[in-house]
This record gives C-alpha cells, sequence and structure tokens, in this order.
C-alpha cells in the first residue's frame, strides 16, 4: 500500500508541474489519458479483486456520459431546468451504479464464462437505444454541449480537472481494496467455494463490487463528456472495450496501479505516439495486440506485478 501511493504521488505531483513545459495540445491528450485511466482502474477493481470478468464495462460509461450530457442540456427531453456540472456528474455515477447493481443482482447468479457472456452484450443493447431514440440521444452523432453548460472551459482548466478526478478517484479506489471489503474481494478471487464455507456472503460482495465498479465508470463517462464537449456512441464501443482490457491486463490485474499507469501509456500511444510515428498500412491497435502477446509471454502476470516480483527477490 506504502509503494501505491507513493507512486500515486509522485505521479500527480509530476501531472500538477506537467503544464509549465508541455503544450496546450499535448496537454489536452494527457488529460483525456487520465480519464480513461480511470476507466481501466475501475474496471480492475471487479475483475482484478473479485475474478468477475466483465465484459459489458463500457455500458456504464457511455450512461454516465449520456446521462450527464441530458441533465446539463435538459431541453433535449422537454425540460426547461437547470443543474451545475458537478451534479450532473455525479448523478451521473450514481445512476450508471444503480444500473449495475440492478444487472448485477440479476447476473452475478451466474458464475464463469456465462456472467461474461452476458455482460459482454450489454454495450451493444444501450448503444440500441441511442440509434433508436435519435431525437434524444442524437444517434450515431451523438451531440455537443455547449461550452457555457460544462464545468470548466479551458484546456488548462480541464486538465487539472482531470488530474484531481484521476487523483481523489484512486485514493478512494485504493482505500477500498484494503478495507475489509477488498479482503473478502480477493478471497472470492482466490477461491469463491472456500469464501463461502467461511460464511462469505460470495453473492452480496461480487454485487457490490458491480456496483463501485459502475459507479466510477459511469462517473468517468460524464467526466469525458465535460472533457471533450460531445457525447457519441463511441463510449458505448466494443474497440474502446478492448483497450481498456488490454491496458488492465498489460498493466497487471488486481493492483490498481499497473492499470492506471498502463490506462495513460496505452491511451497516449493510440492516440499520439503511434499516429505520429504514421505505420502506414498497420492499425495502431495491431501494434498494442502485439505488444500484449509479447508481455503475456515475458511477464504473464502484468508488467507492475511482475517487477514488484522480482523487486522483493
Amino acid at each position: 500500500m506504502k509503494n501505491q501511493i507513493l507512486i500515486l504521488l509522485i505521479l500527480f505531483f509530476v501531472l500538477i508541474l506537467l503544464p509549465t513545459f508541455t503544450p496546450s495540445a499535448y496537454l489536452y491528450l494527457i488529460g483525456l489519458s487520465l480519464i480513461f485511466a480511470v476507466i481501466v482502474v475501475s474496471w480492475d477493481l471487479m475483475v482484478g479483486y473479485t475474478g468477475q470478468v466483465n465484459l459489458g464495462h463500457t455500458a456504464f460509461v457511455g450512461i454516465g456520459a449520456y446521462v450527464s450530457a441530458i441533465l446539463q442540456l435538459p431541453l433535449r427531453i422537454g425540460f426547461f431546468w437547470e443543474i451545475h456540472p458537478m451534479i450532473a456528474i455525479l448523478f451521473s455515477g450514481l445512476f450508471s451504479a444503480l444500473v449495475g447493481l440492478g444487472i448485477g443482482i440479476v447476473t452475478l447468479r451466474l458464475k464463469g464464462y456465462y456472467f461474461s457472456l452476458v455482460t459482454a452484450i450489454l454495450p451493444l443493447v444501450f448503444m440500441q437505444k441511442v440509434f433508436i431514440w435519435r431525437e434524444v440521444f442524437g444517434g450515431e452523432e451523438g451531440f455537443s454541449i455547449p461550452a457555457e453548460k460544462i464545468v470548466f472551459a479551458t484546456t488548462i482548466e480541464k486538465y487539472y480537472f482531470a488530474t484531481f478526478f484521476m487523483f481523489i478517484s484512486m485514493l478512494i479506489m485504493l482505500y477500498i481494496v484494503r478495507s475489509k471489503i477488498g479482503l473478502r474481494f480477493k478471497a472470492i478471487r482466490d477461491s469463491e467455494e472456500l469464501s463461502e464455507s467461511l460464511g462469505i456472503n460470495t453473492t452480496l460482495y461480487k454485487i457490490l463490487a458491480f456496483f463501485m465498479s459502475s459507479f466510477f465508470a459511469g462517473i468517468a463517462g460524464a467526466v469525458f463528456v465535460n472533457y471533450r464537449l460531445t457525447v457519441s456512441p463511441d463510449l458505448y464501443d466494443i474497440p474502446l472495450m478492448l483497450l481498456v482490457i488490454l491496458s488492465a491486463v498489460i498493466g497487471g490485474l488486481g493492483s490498481l496501479i499497473g492499470p492506471l499507469l498502463m490506462g495513460i501509456v496505452v491511451y497516449l500511444a493510440k492516440n499520439w505516439w503511434l499516429t505520429a510515428l504514421r505505420w502506414g498500412m498497420i492499425n495502431e491497435e495491431l501494434v498494442l495486440y502485439v505488444i500484449l502477446i509479447a508481455v503475456a509471454i515475458i511477464m504473464p502476470r502484468g508488467v507492475y506485478n511482475e517487477i514488484l516480483e522480482r523487486s522483493r527477490r
């Protein structure tokens, strides 16, 4: 825990100082990578600590994004009341968590691949609603939010908002996994049958993990929308889910810090570094998947977990 807090603090102070020598265009991308990293860590909170593989995590990212966008632009549903963007963001996270709670109560009684298969269709289900009710949700193109309706307008303000959002979210999730609740999560991951024999209500704690994971995914989706001023179905999309899985697995499941750092690296690699190299006909995702295969062979437990284990030895 001390190592994780130390790494998080170092990262936080580096990010605070970064604007002094980094152009605003790069800061914009780095801020987006911090929000994406929170999505990755929220997935690890569920998968890495309870062992329940959720393949529909982006459904809750999209729910949080659309709920926040509509609350900040209520004319799309015929309302005229105004709501503060921060309240909209918090409500979006809570709404995503409640949806996750309802889905978790039904699906988390399933075990193994059955749960994963059911969750895999969730983004497709919610994405269809966007296409059907295009007058409200904007269809394939989504819709934009006016600058006066968001939390912060300038790039530097958005960047610092994303930085503090990442830092606070990480502190809360680190506290959760180090608490008694987190210990029960890990017990379920290591042996669900043994946990049940010790009197742990495994279904209850899996639902609780799903609830927490959905909350942070939803609130990250809402922050994402406020950062880029647009909401669209790409926040439900399968490529985003694959990128989340890729980041968490390479970083090291069940560590939080590993997925956080790798989430930042993978997002910047896909949207900045690999694009700048101009690979021609080679897709950026293909390069990242090749890296995943290499890491799986060389460091099967993920980069952070392998480095930590080797340093202990």
